[in-house]
């Protein structure tokens, strides 16, 4: 099991992907490191990311936590959340840094 700050994080993360908080994701996520900027996510693409899930998907309607997976220096959670104008599942991989619990990465897909 994790534990509960990571396990509101992640549900906190999943939930604002509505296109309106980015500034509050960023707060929750750790800074990318200059070398690997080319991974980071800006506000355009966070925008058009959650007008793609609401386009396709819906609203969300449902998260359930379904395992981790540890690493050396992270946490990599799994979700599966369903969205009311879908029938299919979406998998969220949201991971966390073990010594701060910030948001590391976050991947979707469906």
């Amino acid at each position: 099991m994790i534990p509960d700050q990571e396990m509101k994080l992640a549900e906190q993360v999943i939930s604002l992907h509505d296109g309106k908080h980015f500034n509050l994701l960023q707060e929750m996520s750790m800074p990318s490191p200059d070398d690997e900027s080319d991974g980071t996510i800006t506000e355009e693409g966070y925008i058009a990311k959650c007008e793609e899930i609401r386009e396709e998907l819906g609203e969300l309607s449902s998260i359930e936590f379904i395992n981790s997976l540890e690493r050396s220096d992270s946490r990599l959670t799994l979700w599966k959340a369903k969205y009311d104008s879908s029938e299919n599942e979406v998998c969220w991989a949201i991971g966390f840094d073990s010594k701060t619990h910030q948001v590391k990465d976050v991947i979707v897909t469906w």
